[in-house]
């Protein structure tokens, strides 16, 4: 009896393992119709601002702070809390003084970011496909597409925009470069989550690291014309993995004129909520 048990065990068990390889592999096909599905899936993302940002996964707003600044001065009691302050900011956790001067990521406490939502500020909310992107920069006007100029190719896309103009990612990725990067100037290169890498150029600060996971919508840096530049704009390129270039218009969720008007009529809204209501500060 013993025997048999052991026997039947002895089957089940080798079923369990011979089954999946006798299961039938999906086709080629049905993996890119499974692809195709998911960068269909509608999602909604949140764009930010002069007065509500994120960084790793927190609401605030990055600011210039020179040195020897407290950090209670900083971090106001209605505003954020010093403890997450230094966290985000790799503090130590005895500091109470900044020691040099530069950029630093404030982020809010959540009764302050409903004070804001109370007086109409808020980030703009868009409805776009999963394998659509963000327009990277409102700007002014398409000054260069991707194509031959002045004898070479120009392996992206250029966008008039006034020097601090937001910069945000297009797209979900990780932070693969910051910094100067010659004739791009100060740029931060990205490699998105689809395989892509985007390049976010002639910024004039990043204000990302190697190593941050951005999302779609997040600050990045600011426009500007460092580098080989004639005037103030982004240049935004995509790229393969293997530098092959893409041209990003493929990618964008609206042609740049809707996209404009949409980010205009927003900002008019918000502007009128405004004037209607006590704004807070949160001014250092």
């Amino acid at each position: 009896m013993m025997v048999a048990k052991r026997t039947a065990s002895t089957i089940l068990l080798s079923w369990f393992v011979i089954y999946p390889l006798l299961a039938t592999p999906q086709s080629s096909w049905q993996v890119m119709s499974e692809r195709a599905q998911a960068l269909l899936s509608p999602i909604e993302v949140e764009i930010d601002n002069r007065l509500i940002q994120t960084y790793q996964g927190y609401a605030g707003v990055w600011a210039n702070v020179a040195s020897a600044t407290a950090l209670s001065r900083i971090c106001k009691t209605a505003i954020c809390d010093v403890p997450l302050f230094k966290q985000i900011n790799d503090l130590s956790h005895d500091q109470k003084y900044l020691r040099k001067t530069g950029l630093y990521f404030v982020p809010f406490l959540a009764k302050y970011i409903e004070r804001l939502r109370e007086s109409g500020i808020e980030r703009q909310h868009v409805q776009l496909k999963q394998g659509q992107y963000l327009w990277p920069v409102t700007g002014i006007r398409i000054t260069s597409r991707v194509g031959n100029r002045w004898g070479r190719i120009h392996g992206g896309i250029d966008v008039a925009a006034a020097r601090g103009s937001i910069v945000v990612g297009a797209t979900e990725g990780t932070v693969l470069m910051v910094g100067d990067q010659g004739a791009y100037g100060q740029s931060v290169f990205v490699e998105n989550n689809d395989g892509t890498v985007a390049w976010y150029a002639h910024l004039t600060e990043p204000y990302v690291k190697v190593g941050d996971k951005i999302q779609r919508g997040q600050i990045v840096g600011v426009s500007g014309n460092t580098g080989r530049s004639t005037g103030p704009h982004l240049h935004f390129e995509i790229r393969t993995q293997q530098g092959i270039i893409l041209d990003p218009e493929h990618f964008f969720f609206m042609p740049f004129a809707e996209h404009l008007k949409s980010a205009q009529d927003y900002e008019s809204e918000s502007a009128t909520k405004g004037k209607k209501t006590e704004l807070p500060s949160h001014k250092l």
